[in-house]
């Protein structure tokens, strides 16, 4: 039997954990797995309880995330040790040193390492993300086989940290899409904010800089001032205050709500007229996918990377200019992507077949995510 670890910070929130969790429970009986993490959060479910490394992650980050590195390398060397795994699979950039370092001189174990951002995004020029990124690089091409969730960021791994194209292969995110279908057809408790007579709109991810949200909701007030509408926003994250200013400040309280993280999005997200996602940078996002499958009609920014990638350049989404990611306030004027962000949502209001059209391209590709072809293809690589 083929006995995996598989390594990541956290199994809350974002696309890396989801992933980690989907294969947890849907690889086949024959790959023995355990999930280890190094926090003790988790909203996602296993084939059976994470390992915690117990690490607690505290101000200043970086003395915290040095401290993490060391003792996260030392505790899984030893768990290497003890459970003699013919895999290593790690998700995070931290999870990804600590792979390599905990496994350094056993010949016994393959590394496979997985990247979910786009590291040139995340690690903008500057001294310190220079380092960062030789770090990565040194290290990274130590792993046996490194897994990229898209092209764009196969072409960043190859092309920014010197990686053997012969190691990188891409897998993309897996989508169960029976799952999906099944929760979207859940009812939505009585609120009487979701008025089915009013165009909804839905954003799902992060209150995250990355995700851009706000050149959402500054665009959705353009939007706003001419149709009769409303905005779901679903995620969580250190942006929310700034949000839900900037929401007040545009006089769209009635007409945009902060749901939170939701254990099941898809009943909201199935109910839309379209999903949008505003996003300044991306890998592979889940939050597309995860919409199609449930029949919505795209929207999204032309960011890197993924987005054209998935939506096959606009064949089966309307792409829009990416967002340049600077903070702006409510007097400010619509900038040129917000304002093509706010036409394209104006014209999927106005069109209804515009928006079946879409409707059916998104279930269409959204096949092409199916959880049983990603498995098929992680099963392949731990079988040979």
């Amino acid at each position: 039997m083929t006995k995996l670890l598989m390594l990541i910070t956290s199994l809350a929130g974002g696309g890396a954990e989801r992933v980690a969790s989907e294969l947890s429970l849907n690889l086949n009986q024959n790959i023995d797995r355990r999930i280890v993490i190094l926090t003790d959060k988790v909203t996602y479910p296993s084939n059976e309880s994470p390992l915690s490394l117990d690490i607690k992650f505290q101000k200043p980050l970086a003395i915290s995330v040095f401290y993490a590195f060391i003792k996260g390398t030392v505790t899984y060397r030893r768990l290497i040790k003890e459970n003699k795994p013919q895999f290593s699979l790690s998700f995070l950039a931290l999870d990804n040193l600590i792979n390599i370092a905990s496994s350094y001189g056993n010949n016994k174990i393959t590394n496979i390492i997985s990247v979910h951002t786009s590291i040139s995004m995340k690690y903008p020029d500057s001294l310190k993300n220079r380092i960062i990124k030789y770090m990565m690089s040194k290290t990274y091409q130590r792993a046996d086989l490194i897994i990229a969730v898209s092209e764009g960021v196969r072409g960043e791994l190859i092309c920014d940290l010197n990686i053997n194209p012969d190691k990188v292969k891409v897998l993309y995110n897996p989508v169960d899409l029976d799952n999906v279908k099944k929760l979207a057809e859940k009812e939505i408790d009585s609120n009487d904010w979701f008025d089915e007579d009013t165009p909804l709109i839905v954003n799902m991810g992060r209150l995250t800089r990355a995700k851009g949200q706000w050149h959402l909701i500054r665009a959705f007030s353009e939007l706003r001032q001419h149709k009769k509408c409303k905005l779901a926003i679903i995620g969580y994250g250190e942006l929310k205050d700034y949000l839900e200013s900037l929401v007040e400040q545009l006089n769209l309280s009635d007409d945009v709500i902060f749901l939170g993280w939701q254990e099941n999005p898809y009943k909201y997200i199935s109910r839309a007229s379209f999903f949008v996602l505003s996003s300044v940078w991306e890998a592979l996002p889940y939050a597309l996918t995860e919409a199609m499958a449930c029949g919505c009609p795209i929207i999204s920014t032309d960011c890197k990377y993924g987005p054209r990638e998935i939506l096959s350049d606009g064949k089966y989404g309307v792409l829009v200019p990416p967002m340049d990611g600077n903070f702006r306030s409510a007097l400010e004027p619509l900038f040129t992507s917000e304002k093509c962000m706010s036409k394209a949502m104006m014209n999927f209001l106005d069109n209804l077949e515009l928006r079946d059209f879409y409707s059916q391209k998104s279930k269409e590709r959204a096949k092409d995510f199916a959880i049983e072809k990603c498995i098929q293809e992680y099963e392949k690589i731990l079988n040979e």
